[in-house]
């Protein structure tokens, strides 16, 4: 038994290094080009876009990838596994490529550290590059200034290290971290901040001038990482949840096993969403507290069970945003974890929008349902009592006959004889038989 792991093993790197080793053939001469576009936040979805990309441009042996992008910036977990991706084209032997283009476009923040850590960037007229200052949450009380001037200095030596690896003037670099500065395309090649101003007016023009042959494919985000950039907004996950357990809800109310099915799927998104993003398990948890409270207000029915839940969720949710201090950098090329936005009025107003609805929806449903209950179903023959009708065969004293009741033909019954088309009312009901009496004074 012994000698057959060890053979196995034995096989087991022998079949690794072949695959190495024919890889490494397949793409002993790498050539062409890969364009991707990027014109979005940099979000899990943005993430996932460029590393399949990268991923699809190694298995082609392509030499050249070529990254068009145009971004605001975004969360600093997926600008890291971003410029892991484009460390590992060049790892891979490539020569990766930022255009910052059309004219209009923008590397900010987030943008310009995937940038910087590109072989080469190029911009056309008109487009900007900087605005790098991350946006640092949950300082201790006290330690403003010496934590906030920490956590600047790490991304500044981070900026510094990619810009001056390629050749680029890390001290401009730096100060697009310190100060916030961002830079014209003109400035920055001046500046020496990228390598060169492409004079195009266009995106395909820009490529040319870059070597890329005309009609090569440009490649743009498809469905699974726009997906994930939907998903992984938590402001769409938030509202997801929510929505989910108002449907659930709603369901607890009148139950048709249909809404809870359908308020467990979006739930089950809207924690996907959560994960992906990053949030932490307090706030979920807290989330999750939130919307049991909600629920209670099944059993409560005054509407306070229902705002604590929403007030529990609210502070979950806002704590979604609240990502902890970033860690200095652990080496030159390593950088510390942040966000690279902050919490908009927005933001704020769906999250006021949302628990309104919440509290409201709960009141209500319960309100409509107290109603509900109250009002005789109209098969209930209860609600007969007291109605006329008109016999329609004779009916002898103790026996059953046919009469119409309120449009509808009953079983009808009574201790005296009643002929046919003689007007009768309605004393009592027997299951589903009635009880009659001859009316003698038909106003009465």
């Amino acid at each position: 038994m012994r000698f057959f792991f060890i053979a196995l093993a034995t096989l087991l790197i022998i079949a690794g290094l072949s695959y190495n080793l024919s890889r490494a053939d397949s793409c002993s001469s790498k050539t062409g080009f890969y364009v991707a576009s990027l014109n979005q936040g940099i979000d899990p979805g943005a993430a996932d876009f460029i590393s399949s990309s990268v991923s699809i441009a190694e298995a082609r042996c392509t030499s050249t990838f070529v990254l068009i992008l145009n971004t605001f910036g975004g969360d600093g977990k997926s600008m890291d596994n971003i410029i892991g991706s484009i460390s590992n084209f060049q790892g891979y032997g490539g020569n990766f490529i930022t255009l910052i283009a059309p004219r209009g476009a923008h590397a900010f923040s987030a943008g310009s550290y995937i940038a910087e850590a590109s072989n080469k960037i190029y911009m056309v007229p008109g487009t900007t590059i900087g605005s790098a200052t991350p946006i640092v949450f949950n300082i201790p009380p006290g330690e403003e200034n010496t934590t906030l001037t920490k956590d600047i200095q790490g991304f500044k030596t981070f900026m510094e290290a990619l810009t001056t690896s390629f050749g680029r003037n890390g001290t401009a670099a730096g100060l697009m971290v310190t100060k916030g500065i961002s830079y014209t395309a003109e400035q920055a090649k001046h500046l020496n901040v990228i390598d060169g101003v492409i004079n195009a007016t266009s995106v395909e023009d820009a490529l040319t001038f870059l070597g890329v042959p005309a009609g090569t494919e440009i490649n743009t985000p498809n469905f699974r990482s726009l997906f994930l950039s939907v998903i992984s907004d938590p402001n769409v996950s938030g509202l997801l949840f929510l929505i989910g357990v108002i449907s659930i809800l709603v369901d607890l109310y009148h139950p048709t096993i249909l809404l809870s099915v359908v308020g467990i799927v979006i739930i089950a998104l809207a924690l996907l969403g959560l994960g992906v993003f990053g949030a932490s398990a307090v706030s979920i948890g807290l989330m999750a507290i939130g919307a049991a409270f909600i629920f209670l207000e099944v059993k409560t029915h005054h509407g306070i069970s229902a705002l604590v839940g929403v007030l529990i969720f609210a502070l979950g949710f806002l704590l979604i945003f609240q990502t902890p201090p970033p860690s200095p950098p652990t080496s030159p090329l390593s950088h510390p974890q942040a966000n690279f936005f902050s919490i908009s009025p927005i933001t704020y107003g769906f999250l006021f929008a949302i628990s309104s609805l919440a509290v409201i929806a709960s009141i209500y449903l319960y309100r409509v349902r107290e109603a509900i209950m109250k009002k005789k179903s109209a098969l209930d023959p209860s609600r007969l009592i007291g109605m006329k009708g008109r016999m329609e065969t004779d009916l002898e004293p103790n026996g059953y006959a046919t009469a119409t009741i309120g449009s509808e033909l009953w079983t009808v019954t009574s201790d005296e004889r009643i002929a046919r088309g003689e007007l009768v009312k309605v004393k009592e009901v027997l299951g589903l038989k009635l009880v009659v009496e001859k009316v003698r004074d038909e106003h009465s």
